[in-house]
């Protein structure tokens, strides 16, 4: 009892929600200019197993995780907002096959190592006095969908387009930077 204060947070300072840097291989164009990012949530599903005329017990089950969203700055020439385009129009389906194999080989030449298809993701989040803390690390990264962009003359303001990209992934990992300590997620 006399050493509760051992079990108390040392580091006394909060996580500052303007503090990260996004990095996305294959669109490093959208994470310079991204503005939000999120750490997405994490379920554990259970599978119930049932019992004679008793209610089902619940065990657990596979892990879903849910979807990365980010938001970007887009820019005048559409630079950023067609890498993830074009990334979503070659894993879709194509108007013409030779559009995919095209994208295919653009990005089997820079990682030959990974699959084309997919990327991997951070986000890196800073401390305090602005130093990396922690990496939140995305693998096989895609992107499902892409926001509209509104063009609207009766906005008073003069507002920049912000896009919405929203990814899938297999799996994410927190990883602290300043250590070999791992967080798997």
């Amino acid at each position: 009892m006399a050493n509760w204060y051992k079990e108390q947070l040392t580091n006394k300072n909060f996580l500052s929600p303007i503090g990260f840097l996004f990095i996305l291989d294959k669109a490093q164009k959208v994470s310079f200019l991204c503005q939000r990012a999120e750490i997405p949530d994490l379920q554990l599903g259970n599978v119930d197993i049932p019992t004679r005329g008793m209610v089902p017990i619940p065990v657990e089950g596979n892990l879903r995780y849910g979807d990365l969203n980010l938001e970007f700055i887009v820019d005048e020439d559409l630079t950023n907002y067609m890498e993830l385009h074009n990334w979503i129009r070659a894993l879709g389906t194509p108007q013409e096959l030779k559009e995919r194999r095209e994208w295919i080989d653009r990005f089997s030449k820079d990682t030959p190592s990974q699959d084309p298809r997919f990327s991997d993701a951070t986000i890196q989040v800073l401390n305090n006095n602005n130093q990396a803390n922690f990496d939140i690390v995305f693998k096989s990264v895609f992107p499902t969908s892409l926001s509209t962009l509104n063009f609207d003359v009766t906005m008073g303001d003069n507002e920049f387009l912000t896009a919405t990209a929203t990814f899938q992934y297999t799996l994410y990992e927190i990883r602290k930077t300043n250590s070999t300590e791992r967080k798997k997620k």
